[in-house]
């Protein structure tokens, strides 16, 4: 049995024409219709496609007219990886910062992982106040563990660099920083308290 492409490349040579990309969660679904893409001349385009009916995002680099690559995700995906108790709200932010680390816009992303560290505190009804603060009181009502509160300390401090220093990331710190918070949040969610 063979598959159709989720990619229809134009031709080489022929009479200009678009790239066709079809999103294969809904093409797998007998549903969905193709996104057209040009890209005229000796460019380079990066970005990602959300497919407007199942919401599934794909990262894309485009050359010169072609899909030079594809990808089934975001690097990481990380937001896959939250417990179904976090908030929607916070998922998107995390979504969010997965979207600013493939754009390598790092500030953003541990910015909006700090962000979402503030909101699951507030969610879980720790007063809104400076996040050290938060964090702290978090801490002595033993909402978070020593190892939490430290993974947390950690999120913050990225999060200030973030948004208000001029130091400069390390991709790979802000993947780490990414994927504690994910785990700080699954931890801050699952508990019973």
């Amino acid at each position: 049995m063979t598959t159709k492409s989720a990619i229809i490349t134009p031709k080489k040579g022929g009479k200009r024409e678009m790239t066709e990309l079809i999103c294969p969660k809904c093409h797998k679904e007998g549903k969905g219709q193709g996104i057209r893409l040009e890209c005229v001349g000796n460019i380079k385009v990066k970005g990602i496609i959300r497919c407007l009916q199942c919401q599934h995002e794909r990262p894309f680099t485009m050359v010169s007219g072609y899909i030079s690559a594809l990808d089934i995700a975001l690097p990481g995906a990380q937001s896959d990886r939250l417990d179904q108790l976090v908030p929607t709200d916070i998922k998107e932010d995390i979504r969010e910062a997965e979207r600013a680390n493939y754009a390598q816009c790092y500030k953003s992303c541990v910015a909006m992982c700090r962000r979402a560290l503030q909101l699951g505190l507030i969610d879980k009804k720790i007063t809104d106040q400076p996040l050290s603060k938060m964090l702290s009181e978090a801490k002595d009502i033993e909402l978070l563990t020593k190892d939490t509160y430290n993974l947390a300390t950690s999120i913050k401090g990225y999060g200030d660099i973030g948004m208000h220093r001029k130091d400069i990331l390390d991709p790979m710190d802000v993947n780490m920083v990414i994927h504690a918070t994910v785990r700080m949040l699954n931890e801050l969610f699952h508990s019973e308290k």
